[in-house]
C-alpha cells in the first residue's frame, strides 16, 4: 500500500523518537513529506533516526533533551524553529514505565515517571502551542497515552496515573486551543513489540516469577484480534492526526489496541 504525502511543507517534532513507536512515527511523518526534529535523551539514537529521515530527502535535527527538565523545553522549540522556520506538529511520545508492586513504589520512582510522562508532556504542549499561536496557522499536537490510561494498573500504578492524566490534559488543551485551530488528540496504544515492552516483560518475569515472554503472550491472548500491534500501525494513526484529514477531530483519545479497550 502506498503512503500518502499529506505533510509536505510541514515541520514536526517527535519526542522519544530514538527507538520504538517514536522512531516509527518520525519515519512515517517524513515519508509523508514532513521535516522532522528528533528529540531523545540518547543523542546517538536521535542521530540514527535523523540519518534515516535525511535518507528520505527530508530535513532533520537530532536533539538530546531531558524533557523532565522543564527549563530546557522552550530552548528545544526555539532550536527547531531556527532550523525549520516554523513548527506545525508535535508528537509528545517520550516516556518511561516502572513495573513495581503498588506498595513498593518510592517517591523518587513516582516523581521520575510523573515528571517525564506528564509534566514533560504538559509543558511541551504549552511551548509548542505558543509557537503555533504566534505563527497563526493552526497546528497539530498529539500526545501518547496508553491503554493503561483507561484504568488503573496494580504493577505500574505511576505509569497508569500519568497516562490517565495525559488524556485529561489532552482534553483541556483541545478546549483551550480550539480557537487557534490547534487540534490536540491522544493515542492509546495497546501491546506493541518495542524495547519498552521488552523491559516490561523482563520486569514482570523478575518480580513475579513469570517465565520470560509469557506475560506478554498472555496479554496478547486477551486482544480480540489475537495479535500485538506493529509500531507502524501506531505511526499511521499519528500521521492521520497530524494531517488535514483529521481537521474536525480534537480532544479525542484514540485506542489503537486491537479491541482491548472499547471506551
Amino acid at each position: 500500500m502506498s503512503i500518502p504525502t499529506r505533510l509536505i511543507g510541514k515541520a514536526a517534532i517527535v519526542t522519544g523518537a530514538g527507538r520504538g513507536i517514536g522512531h516509527a512515527m518520525a519515519l512515517r511523518l517524513a515519508q509523508e513529506g514532513a521535516d522532522v526534529a528528533i528529540v531523545d535523551i540518547n543523542q546517538e539514537s536521535a542521530e540514527e533516526t535523523a540519518h534515516e529521515i535525511r535518507a528520505l530527502n527530508r530535513r532533520s535535527l537530532a536533539l538530546s533533551v531531558d524533557l523532565s527538565r522543564i527549563d530546557l523545553i522552550a530552548a528545544m522549540i526555539d532550536e527547531v524553529v531556527a532550523g525549520f522556520g516554523r513548527l506545525d506538529i508535535i508528537i509528545n511520545n517520550a516516556g518511561r514505565v516502572e513495573i513495581k508492586p503498588f506498595l513498593d513504589v518510592t517517591e523518587k520512582e513516582w516523581d521520575q515517571t510523573i515528571d517525564l510522562n506528564l509534566k514533560g508532556t504538559y509543558f511541551c504542549i504549552q511551548a509548542a502551542a505558543r509557537q503555533m499561536v504566534k505563527q497563526g496557522a493552526g497546528g497539530r499536537i498529539i500526545n501518547m497515552s496508553s491503554v493503561s490510561g483507561r484504568h488503573g494498573r496494580a504493577d505500574s500504578s505511576a505509569y497508569a496515573a500519568s497516562k490517565m492524566a495525559i488524556i485529561s490534559v489532552t482534553q483541556s488543551a483541545a478546549l483551550a486551543l480550539a480557537k487557534y485551530n490547534i487540534l490536540v488528540n491522544a493515542i492509546c496504544p495497546g501491546i506493541v513489540p518495542t524495547p519498552m515492552w521488552d523491559q516490561i516483560d523482563d520486569d514482570r518475569a523478575r518480580l513475579f516469577g513469570y517465565e520470560k515472554g509469557t506475560a506478554r503472550a498472555a496479554l496478547v491472548e486477551t486482544v480480540p484480534l489475537k495479535r500485538a500491534a506493529e509500531a507502524e500501525e501506531i505511526a499511521a494513526t499519528a500521521a492521520f492526526l497530524a494531517s488535514g484529514d483529521s481537521s474536525f477531530i480534537t480532544g479525542q483519545a484514540i485506542n489503537v489496541d486491537g479491541g482491548m479497550e472499547m471506551n
